[in-house]
């Protein structure tokens, strides 16, 4: 059955940090009861201000909910969520739904959906991109991998916070592997952002007249327009992307390029940058500190 706001059993949503907050308030918006789980009792504070309701335990999250969307980091805590101690895995009901929203490796998101379906429960790999503001305006591009009817089921769950949904394929791991190829060109954008602003200010041009002028013309990228203020201004503890999610994401690109025998030079010059950064003590400032590699 297609999941209804409002008629439906209440949607479970795990990680309530930025990301998570702007979905769990668009779901709560557009007429969905949310059960949430996270680590940050702060984070539970804010999401019953809110109107929702805390689930004390994962067993109690998995009794009121048979839609589950997950916005933690990583595999790592994907992992831990459902297969460690007391994990989902275990608990939730047969037909249930997991929605994996988090960036991992498109190895671990196909492995993990056999996993659960021996377990019997469905797996929607849905990865998206448009950042914290995306999040809390509803307006995520959402890239999909998963069962057709299962996807449709829970549709209007995916719809409440992403205002474009591609379906890439009928299997989880589709959606995974199109977010890394994504997190490619990101990554490559903010560093050759950084690259020629750095370049610009070796040379002695105004910063602020230079990043006007890459912005007017074909140079321009959405990247620069977001990050290259930002680097002109050297405000990197205004951090919306860490470098370090960056150090993340594109070692992920570099193992799904490896798997594919894949050369991918431009992401392992860019992934060059993000670990030098982070290595230098910026892993947690906004990624555009990356230009720091260049001016400091």
């Amino acid at each position: 059955m297609t999941q209804q706001a409002g008629t439906a059993s209440p949607v479970g949503l795990i990680g309530l940090g930025a990301m998570g907050r702007g979905v769990a308030s668009n779901l709560l918006a557009k007429g969905f009861k949310v059960v949430g789980r996270d680590v940050n009792p702060e984070a539970l504070t804010w999401l019953q201000a809110q109107g929702g309701t805390v689930a004390a335990s994962a067993a109690d999250l998995a009794v009121a909910c048979e839609v589950v969307v997950s916005f933690v980091v990583n595999d790592a805590q994907t992992e831990s969520v459902l297969f460690g101690e007391d994990g989902l895995a275990g608990l939730l009901r047969p037909g249930s739904v997991f929605i994996a929203c988090s960036t991992m490796s498109p190895k671990y998101v196909h492995e993990l959906g056999e996993r659960l379906a021996a377990k019997n429960i469905h797996l929607v790999d849905a990865p998206v991109t448009g950042g914290k503001v995306g999040a809390q305006k509803g307006s995520l591009t959402v890239m999909v991998g998963g069962a057709p009817a299962v996807v449709e089921r829970v549709r209007p769950v995916l719809a409440t916070f992403g205002a474009r949904i591609f379906v890439l394929g009928d299997e989880p791991g589709k959606g995974a592997q199109m977010k890394v190829i994504n997190q490619l060109l990101c990554g490559v954008h903010i560093a050759a952002a950084a690259e020629a602003l750095a370049m610009a200010k070796r040379n002695g041009l105004p910063l602020d007249t230079t990043l006007e002028i890459l912005k007017s013309g074909a140079a321009s990228s959405w990247m620069l327009g977001d990050r290259g203020p930002r680097m002109v201004n050297e405000a990197f503890d205004d951090v919306t992307s860490a470098v370090d999610i960056f150090v993340k994401d594109m070692t992920l690109v570099l193992e799904s390029a490896r798997q594919a025998t894949f050369a991918a030079p431009m992401a392992h010059a860019a992934f060059l940058q993000y670990i030098e950064a982070s290595s230098h003590g910026l892993g947690k400032l906004d990624d555009s500190a990356v230009i720091k590699n260049y001016t400091d």
